[in-house]
């Protein structure tokens, strides 16, 4: 929530709830010392509610827990609230007539308990309903960040000139499998095209690794024999959804940073499977630490901050470095 948003807030809330004070007879010096008594306590809670979406987030697999600490927070709100405003009314009466107040009116003590409640839900929902929103525009431009990234990296002059040199070399010798290649390339540029164009922050897992699959095919074109590739992905998963080019941007890294350097290749694993609510997409090379380049990160990096955004801690991407290869993991919750 906007930092000059609170205060004028609370303001206009004040305001009124002393004019409702006056018109109900109460004169304008009580009306306004009550109301400071009575909003001041909730309106300094309110401050630390507004830090609570960033340390309490909404998680799908743990609704009960969140709504039991909901609970717990509530209760210690509507306690701290009521000690807040018995030490501002004797403060006040200390103040102003030099001696503790005679009747505390705990009678009030409903109406203050629902107006706390109703103060709570009200900060609460908005600190949250404000966090989503934030975290909706960041998760657009991470997208579109996303998106511009994989074109720059998939369809850089570089890449572009090594398939097109690969693509000629067939022209003459295998027309048919030029004219695939062809084809593939344009897949590519038409999925990239489409996810900008239509800002797509998801699709199913089919259509991702459709999408590195045409990547794949020209990276053959250049690679040759050297690079194999085995893929296992249960029909239960195709329909999964995925960030867009969270795939292929590890399994670019995999070709780029542990087979392509290596006179005699490697060998490429992706597999994906469900389990306990959650997609595992699992890419692995064979390139041992030694004989495979590090690579700079950006891309995943960016794919972890683009899961930060859209699943929250719900989401997880791992890499396991060792001797045998580099395994990278992604873990998301199964939407279908």
């Amino acid at each position: 929530m906007p930092r000059r948003s609170y205060p004028v807030a609370w303001l206009a809330f004040f305001a009124i709830y002393s004019a409702a004070l006056v018109v109900a007879g109460l004169p304008f010096q009580l009306a306004w010392r009550n109301g400071i008594a009575n909003l001041l306590p909730d309106a300094l809670l309110g401050l630390i509610l507004l830090q609570l979406p960033s340390h309490l987030a909404w998680e799908d697999k743990r609704k009960a827990r969140f709504f039991g600490v909901q609970l717990i927070l509530l209760m210690s709100f509507v306690a701290v609230s009521a000690a807040g405003w018995i030490a501002l009314v004797m403060a006040d009466s200390w103040f102003f007539t030099g001696r503790p107040p005679n009747d505390m009116t705990f009678r009030l003590a409903p109406f203050r308990v629902l107006n706390d409640v109703l103060i709570f839900c009200a900060i609460n929902g908005v600190a949250y309903a404000y966090d989503h929103a934030a975290r909706a525009a960041r998760a657009e431009a991470l997208r579109a960040q996303a998106s511009l990234e994989a074109m720059r990296s998939q369809l850089n002059p570089h890449f572009i000139l090594n398939a097109f040199h690969a693509i000629v070399g067939l022209v003459r010798r295998d027309p048919a499998i030029a004219e695939g290649a062809l084809e593939r390339l344009g897949d590519l540029l038409r999925y990239s095209l489409r996810v900008h164009r239509d800002a797509i922050d998801e699709v199913p897992l089919r259509e991702e690794f459709a999408f590195v699959d045409s990547y794949l095919t020209l990276e053959r074109l250049r690679l040759g024999d050297r690079l194999q590739v085995r893929v296992d992905m249960p029909p239960q998963t195709l329909e999964c959804l995925v960030p867009t080019f969270s795939v292929q941007i590890l399994v670019e890294n995999a070709i780029r940073h542990a087979i392509a350097p290596r006179a005699s290749g490697g060998s490429l694993e992706v597999r994906a499977d469900r389990n306990e609510g959650h997609l595992h997409v699992q890419v692995k090379d064979d390139g041992s630490a030694s004989t495979s380049e590090p690579g700079t990160g950006i891309g995943l990096r960016l794919l972890q901050e683009r899961l930060a955004a859209l699943y929250g801690n719900d989401a997880s991407l791992t890499l396991h470095r060792g001797d045998t290869g580099t395994r990278a993991e992604l873990e998301i919750p199964i939407r279908e």
